[in-house]
């Protein structure tokens, strides 16, 4: 389950809770998470679900999309990790990552006695 708190100037002006494969983010009427503002592009971005990971895009917008004050084109999102759209942010919460990973001894060596 993937929850998100929508903010400006860290007022939170919407929550969603969602496990769509795809959410859209943009000025549009049409779109799942829209923000008014002239700063956003009518498809500004899209966080798709793939498997059981998610990742944030953006739409070719005129202002860019930034993930944790990085400029992205596309990127893996972790838990709280904030996605700045225009002066609105997005706190991302993500079920999945925010359990203690299990480890994968996939690429460890260990020794045997002799």
């Amino acid at each position: 389950m993937l929850k998100i708190e929508l903010k400006f100037k860290n007022k939170i002006l919407k929550k969603l809770e969602t496990e769509k494969p795809e959410i859209t983010i943009g000025r549009s009427s049409s779109a799942d998470i829209q923000i008014d503002n002239l700063a956003v592009s009518k498809r500004h971005a899209r966080i798709i679900k793939h498997r059981h990971q998610y990742s944030v895009e953006d739409l070719n917008s005129t202002n860019g999309t930034l993930l944790n004050d990085e400029k992205i084109v596309k990127a893996v999102l972790k838990h709280n990790d904030l996605v700045a759209i225009g002066k609105h942010s997005l706190k991302i919460y993500h079920e999945m990552e925010s359990k203690k990973p299990i480890p994968d001894f996939g690429d460890r060596t260990i020794k045997v006695k002799k």
